[in-house]
């Protein structure tokens, strides 16, 4: 896994940046890297399609899962991949997402959801949960510390190359990390990094925003035995982007313009929510 070779299914990293990482964040990184890029790889999406998804909704959110505007995500076009910008309050908002997702439709084979590598790939626990409950799709890790953003700016460039081919999608929290604060309708702002690959592969952006979830596994199960705080999922219409055709991709302004611009059409979303929210709970 080098800077030669671009175009073969794999992340470009110079060796001085793999160089920047532990021993099982590089292992970590090369294993799953090389399983989303193998034969193997077909065998990873009927497990996490046809096993790990129906698993996951009849344990958390079968009795209380409610999407609106699904049918928005099924009809975008189909000459682009898809990049998937949703809120994010909960560690589980792309595992459900996801699993609406391919319950309705299996039109792309190759899917990623890029996560922050604490745990996930530092730590034995997180990679073995990595590999077993999602066959490595969270990827391509995002590395905080200074030293290491060599390697996330190659996953970045990795999940740009990858969204020019209409068999892919990507699932991206434009906030970059979890917003705790009291209001759940509540944003932060949108990571350039975000931007940056918006702008570099220019996709269809397909605009979510998720609601009702903890974090915690056990409440979780729970609330969907009992029928309780039900989980809404509403899709947008794809983004219109136009005003970004001629601005350069490489400029950090428009890269920040871009993930407001998003991130507004999530907002927008979250109207539609609250609404049904109330109608359910009364």
């Amino acid at each position: 896994m080098t800077d030669s070779g671009a175009g073969d299914g794999r992340m470009q990293i110079p060796s001085a940046e793999l160089d920047s990482l532990s021993g099982i964040e590089r292992r970590a990184l090369l294993f799953a890297d090389w399983l989303n890029a193998s034969a193997l790889h077909s065998v990873s999406h009927w497990i996490n399609t046809r096993i790990h998804r129906r698993w996951i909704q009849w344990l958390a959110v079968s009795r209380r899962l409610h999407t609106i505007g699904l049918q928005r995500l099924i009809e975008t076009p189909h000459d682009r991949g898809v990049l998937i910008a949703s809120n994010h309050r909960s560690f589980f908002d792309q595992f459900i997402i996801a699993c609406t997702i391919y319950q309705a439709t299996r039109r792309w084979p190759r899917f990623y959801f890029p996560v922050r590598s604490e745990f996930f790939y530092d730590h034995p626990v997180g990679v073995f949960l990595n590999t077993i409950v999602t066959c490595a799709t969270m990827f391509p890790p995002v590395f905080r510390a200074r030293g290491k953003r060599g390697v996330t700016r190659a996953g970045l460039d990795f999940l740009a190359a990858e969204l020019r081919s209409p068999d892919t999608l990507v699932g991206i929290h434009p906030e970059g990390t979890r917003g705790k604060g009291p209001d759940p309708y509540e944003l932060l702002a949108a990571e350039p990094g975000f931007g940056k690959v918006v702008l570099q592969a220019r996709p269809v952006v397909v605009p979510v925003f998720i609601h009702g979830l903890s974090n915690d596994v056990c409440r979780e199960i729970s609330s969907n035995i009992a029928g309780r705080n039900p989980v809404i999922v509403v899709f947008g219409d794809p983004v219109d982007l136009s005003e970004f055709d001629d601005e350069d991709p490489r400029l950090l302004r428009n890269q920040v313009k871009a993930g407001r611009r998003v991130l507004a059409e999530v907002a927008q979303l979250a109207a539609q929510e609250k609404e049904l929210r109330q109608q359910l709970t009364g």
